[in-house]
């Protein structure tokens, strides 16, 4: 069995991926398969930058790390409910105001 060869991505590319990821609301596996990239691949980069982000320094310890994303993660939920309440909200009160103007 032959082994692939590793392709080597310059840092531009990598950024660049990395970036298309955190700032669109696309997957990793859409992003990854419009780059013609492996998504595990793309995954690793992102990831390597969220620790980045967390711990420029790398003076946290593993557990520390893993609390903020954990942390991140939950505060991420909980804007995307919060969002989603706020427009549940502003869709009843529009039904409302609908039912009402036409009595």
């Amino acid at each position: 069995m032959e082994h692939e060869k590793h392709k080597h991505f310059s840092p531009e590319f990598r950024a660049a991926a990395v970036t298309r990821v955190a700032e669109g609301d696309k997957s990793i596996v859409k992003v990854a398969a419009a780059l013609g990239i492996n998504h595990r691949t793309l995954w690793t980069w992102v990831n390597a930058a969220r620790l980045k982000t967390i711990d420029p320094a790398g003076e946290l310890t593993p557990q520390a790390r893993k609390r903020i994303r954990d942390l991140e993660k939950e505060n991420a939920l909980l804007r995307r409910d919060l969002d989603f309440e706020k427009k549940a909200k502003a869709f009843f009160l529009e039904l409302d105001q609908n039912d009402n103007g036409s009595k």
